[in-house]
């Protein structure tokens, strides 16, 4: 979990690609997780939800779509 957090939470495209090479270290037993999660979620979709990318855009510290 300390993996992803860090991974997410990047605030630049630079240290994300930093993060993103270091994310599979602590997951060495888990191969196929750190395949799914690469190909499933952080390739195509990490625009959505990583820091360095949503910070991009004016949010107002809203970063949910969720009403309540």
């Amino acid at each position: 979990m300390d993996a992803w957090g860090s991974l997410i939470d990047c605030p630049s495209e630079q240290k994300f690609h930093e993060c993103l090479q270091k994310f599979p270290n602590g997951l060495f037993t888990f191969p196929m997780f750190v395949d799914y999660v690469n190909k499933t979620w952080i390739i195509p979709h990490k625009e959505k939800f990583i820091t360095a990318w949503t910070n991009k855009v004016i949010h107002l510290g809203n970063t949910t779509t969720n009403k309540y």
